[in-house]
């Protein structure tokens, strides 16, 4: 009797899922399946129910494993289950969890909080058959993810993206990449900072791997008329550079030009906006429309005539990697203005495929705003140009099967269609 081959599926571990922020999680995922891999995604909380998915996301939450609410009797019954079962595995993870150096005892606290969630998530997926665990983002989810692999015997693999988790405040930084069976991050900024914090004899481990997009969603279709329309879209975080947006667009007023800006996102400087705005007497050409969902958001791309994010790095550190709202504008063949910060020069060459200025200098940005404004053909210069670089680099299909061929070559040997994913034997 032949037995049945091993079942291809995954366990993905995410923080909030699914988020506005994350899409390319969503992207990753859809790929995979489409592929004939089972992936079971565990999350550690319910997205807000205000937040506006988008049809997809709202499919895609279906199934999906969530750890909170607690819910006590369970969540005892799992820590009584590995204490008389693995209670040696148990008491070891626990241990050198809490004796690592961590930052603060608020820290120390969290681990202990995430220790517990990653004793349920095993307990929870214990009789599942799967292949490994992999985490997304170096914070929570990879301590479980480590917890989990212990107590179930498997191995587990990160997604490490540009966050305060490795910028601001990496916990357990070291001790996640080392445990891991491998590292896919991607910008190779992402990556040199890695090695430099956890030592060049993990270089091997880490890969980069660049997100990817849905290319065929995104198709120049510009619909502006009258006035310009400058727009910007993302988490209303300090780290994106939209004050000093405000007070380039406020500069630019004072010399006379005439647009719109239109801000799509929410998040915790909102209020701090709106005060800049109101000081800036912006009332009139500003609109903040909040979170929007992706279908919404293209439409934006559609009626903008240029695209602007000038990321910064804040007091703290914290810093993004590669936004893939950029990638998604110069997609849409918009001409793009942000920072040389990061992994940013990585996609938008300047001059050639967008504007990059020095991050936080408001001047240099109105001085790139305008030449935008002043000479639409140089725009569209590089719009087109942005966008064949998207179409190079920045392929859904194309990246996703190069981050499962890194990770899981058995199932996607290199060189292999898409499709051709691999049964064990």
């Amino acid at each position: 009797m032949i037995a049945d081959p091993p079942v291809r599926r995954l366990i993905y571990l995410v923080g909030t899922y699914p988020s506005l922020t994350t899409t390319f999680i969503d992207r990753e995922i859809k790929a995979l399946r489409g592929w004939g891999i089972d992936v079971r995604v565990i999350a550690m909380r319910h997205p807000p129910p205000e937040l506006p998915l988008s049809a997809d996301q709202q499919a895609g939450a279906a199934g999906v494993i969530y750890l909170t609410p607690v819910r006590l009797p369970a969540l005892l019954a799992a820590h009584l289950h590995y204490l008389l079962r693995r209670p040696v595995a148990l008491l070891q993870v626990l241990f050198y969890l809490l004796t690592r150096p961590h930052p603060d005892r608020r820290a120390r606290l969290k681990t202990l909080l995430h220790f517990g969630q990653g004793v349920y998530a095993a307990w929870l997926v214990r009789d599942l058959p799967f292949r490994e665990l992999h985490a997304h983002f170096a914070d929570r989810a990879a301590t479980i993810a480590l917890v989990m692999g212990r107590l179930l015997g498997k191995s587990y693999s990160l997604s490490i993206h540009a966050g305060a988790d490795i910028f601001v405040t990496p916990m357990l930084l070291p001790e996640k990449i080392r445990e891991a069976r491998h590292v896919a991050t991607c910008t190779a900024f992402n990556r040199a900072h890695l090695i430099a914090a956890v030592g060049p004899d993990v270089a091997a481990r880490i890969s980069c791997v660049p997100h990817g997009l849905e290319l065929e969603r995104y198709r120049p279709a510009h619909h502006a008329n009258g006035r310009p329309v400058i727009l910007s879209v993302g988490q209303l975080a300090e780290r994106k550079g939209l004050e000093p947006l405000l007070e380039s667009c406020g500069a630019l007023r004072e010399r006379g030009y005439e647009f719109d800006v239109h801000i799509v996102g929410q998040g915790p400087q909102r209020a701090r906006l709106e005060e800049t705005i109101g000081r800036l007497g912006l009332r009139d050409v500003v609109t903040l429309h909040g979170a929007l969902p992706h279908e919404a958001v293209i439409e934006q791309y559609e009626r903008a005539t240029l695209f602007a994010l000038p990321c910064i790095r804040t007091a703290d550190g914290d810093i993004d990697g590669i936004p893939n709202v950029l990638a998604e504008a110069m997609a849409m063949e918009l001409p793009v203005v942000s920072t040389r910060l990061s992994a940013i020069p990585e996609l938008v060459r300047d001059g050639e495929s967008g504007l990059l200025v020095p991050p936080g200098d408001p001047a240099a940005l109105a001085g790139a705003l305008a030449r935008l404004l002043d000479c639409p053909s140089v725009g569209r210069e590089l719009g087109r140009n942005g966008r064949r670089a998207v179409l190079e680099t920045f392929d859904v299909a194309c990246n996703v099967r190069r981050f499962a061929a890194i990770l899981w070559p058995d199932w996607f040997p290199p060189g292999n269609a898409p499709d051709a994913v691999q049964s064990e034997e």
